[in-house]
């Protein structure tokens, strides 16, 4: 039990300092002159990043292992999502739309199923068919995948390994699997440390040098 304990305190401590990493170099990032929507999208990514991983601290000391596994898996995602868009700016600018389309995508399924309807102001005329026929629908893009954004920096491997079993507690459908043990916990937060380390690279890497980091040495971390 001794070693659990002090294996459980090495994680939180781990992420905590990542955490305070971060949170140093947020300041210098944000004020770079040169900043583009690339590196607004990796500040982004890495505030986002940054919450995810605080919950797993706040979580992981009330003994809370299905929430964590949860945050775990959005920490990948972030991941993936920091390497892709220092990909490329077109990357970076479909990153950044996908949050307009997304939305556009709910209204439109709530407008066609009828659970909503658009109503003009003056006149309370339905508006809800001239809306769905209009550029404004037909200029919706594919949702972006995140699966296809991690083959496509060779993370493919990480994501096939992970995600599905993170994925089963963020959809609920984990029944018997959550033992919650001190030894689960440590276990979860050793991912979500690296994961945050490799994220912290891979933002730093760019916004400083502009250097992509090579998918190798994210694989270094994690292993």
């Amino acid at each position: 039990m001794a070693d659990i304990d002090a294996d459980l305190k090495i994680e939180l401590d781990g992420l905590d300092y990542e955490i305070q990493a971060a949170k140093k170099n947020l300041p210098d990032y944000s004020s770079r002159h040169f900043n583009t929507e690339r590196e607004k999208a990796l500040i982004f990514s890495l505030r986002r990043a940054i919450e995810l991983s605080e919950g797993c601290l706040l979580c992981a000391n009330q003994s809370l292992l299905a929430p964590v596994y949860v945050m775990t898996r959005g920490l990948l995602e972030s991941l993936i999502w920091v390497c892709w868009i220092t990909k490329s700016s077109e990357n970076a600018q479909t990153y950044i739309d996908a949050t307009k389309n997304e939305l556009k995508r709910i209204a439109r399924k709530n407008l066609e199923t009828g659970h909503g309807r658009v109503v003009d102001i003056e006149t309370k005329e339905d508006k809800t068919q001239e809306l769905l026929k209009s550029d404004w629908v037909k200029d919706i893009k594919p949702r972006l995948g995140i699966e296809s954004a991690a083959k496509d920096v060779g993370l493919g491997k990480l994501y096939t390994q992970m995600y599905g079993f993170l994925s089963i507690f963020a959809h609920g459908i984990m029944f018997e699997t959550n033992a919650s043990t001190k030894e689960d916990m440590s276990n979860t937060l050793a991912i979500a440390n690296v994961l945050m380390e490799c994220i912290n690279l891979v933002v730093n890497n760019w916004i400083v040098s502009r250097k992509q980091t090579p998918i190798k040495e994210i694989y270094a971390i994690l292993q």
